[in-house]
């Protein structure tokens, strides 16, 4: 059961980081921004080419600190690029229709979301790709002993169209030996340097989503309320008015809090990815609709509520199929797990619409 609890909240810390950005631009312009699941895709995608392209890990730094530096270098990628996709996302499709009623910006985000998971297809093809594991370089004169597992090695290929790409060689099966003749060979084959995969603990992705929720819990709180920034988002989620008569920029700000919602599902984007092990143009689909869910769950507008709705969803999404499973012998329990997450919208919508920290406001009409 512990298992099960831990792995629901490192899953529900994911949901908090998406249900973030829902709830901070509801906040400010009561718009269900329904494209956000497509800026987390946006940043596992950029992601996943740091990781697989940048070469990070190839540096000649003690391990395993090019392994950390590259998760590094993806999380900053993914978190930029998605809030730059939002910031200018928001200028084309969202701010046009700003004034024209609250349908007209539902039925434009619905637009931009299938557009962006169009547009990732065309880019990037449908097939799900594996999202690459950490790999540790080793120079071919360091080799000694026996191969603890497969070393590979990149090799460059030219194409029939004349591009040359790198293909990934196996030079080295797991268990043989690293002797004089194997590094000969592999001096003779042009690989200076080999590399074995190192494959992630599921307790080390577990941890670090926990803790880089707790991090940045507090972070986003100093912005909003400690920050010239912060005060002008919530004087223009009080009254927007108000808050341009007094000399605000509302299309800053609003573009502001677009760059720091898809900031920070950039890095749930990344985790998420590295958790489950590949990425795809839909990536970001059914966990934005459960962020979401988790948004209303903590009461949609409440950044606190976002975090607890999120961590609320994804423990109830392990461990309720988790009881079931136990309890009563139903061994299908976990392929309805998706269903928990709807029924969980249904109840919270019927005996309390308002949402866990949420509140009821009266609007003059």
């Amino acid at each position: 059961m512990l298992d099960y609890l831990l792995n629901g909240l490192a899953l529900g810390a994911i949901f908090a980081f998406i249900a973030l950005g829902y709830t901070m631009v509801y906040g400010i312009i009561k718009l269900i921004n329904f494209a956000h699941g497509e800026f987390f895709m946006f940043g596992a995608f950029l992601g996943f080419f740091v990781l697989r392209d940048l070469g990070v890990e190839r540096l000649p730094l003690p391990q395993p600190l090019p392994i950390l530096l590259s998760y590094v270098a993806a999380l900053t990628a993914a978190s930029l690029g998605a809030g730059a996709l939002a910031v200018v996302t928001e200028r084309i499709a969202y701010r046009p229709v700003r004034r024209a009623g609250r349908i007209a910006a539902l039925i434009t985000a619905v637009c931009v979301s299938l557009i962006l998971q169009n547009l990732a297809i065309k880019a990037w093809g449908a097939k799900p790709q594996a999202y690459p594991q950490p790999r540790e370089w080793i120079d071919t004169d360091d080799l000694a002993g026996a191969a603890p597992a497969n070393l590979y090695a990149v090799k460059r290929v030219e194409t029939t169209g004349g591009e040359v790409v790198e293909n990934e060689v196996r030079v080295v099966e797991a268990g043989a030996a690293l002797d004089d003749a194997t590094r000969a060979r592999l001096r003779a084959e042009g690989h200076e340097r080999v590399y074995r995969q190192v494959p992630l603990d599921r307790g080390w992705t577990r941890g670090f989503v926990l803790l880089a929720l707790l991090l940045w819990a507090p972070v986003l709180w100093f912005l909003v309320k400690r920050t010239r920034m912060g005060k002008a988002m919530r004087a223009v989620s009080e009254d927007s008015d108000a808050a341009r008569l007094m000399g605000i920029d509302i299309n800053r700000v609003i573009a502001w809090t677009f760059f720091l919602g898809a900031f920070v599902a950039g890095v749930g984007g990344v985790a998420y990815c590295v958790s489950y092990g590949k990425v795809e143009p839909l990536t970001g689909f059914l966990p934005g609709m459960k962020a979401f869910i988790a948004a209303v769950i903590g009461g949609i507008g409440s950044i606190p509520g976002a975090i607890l709705g999120g961590l609320v969803l994804g423990t109830a999404e392990s461990l309720i199929p988790y009881a079931l499973r136990e309890g009563l012998g139903w061994e299908a329990a976990f392929a309805w797990k998706d269903a928990i997450a709807f029924a969980l919208l249904i109840l919270i919508l019927v005996f309390r619409p308002t949402g866990i920290l949420g509140r009821a406001v009266r609007e003059k009409v």
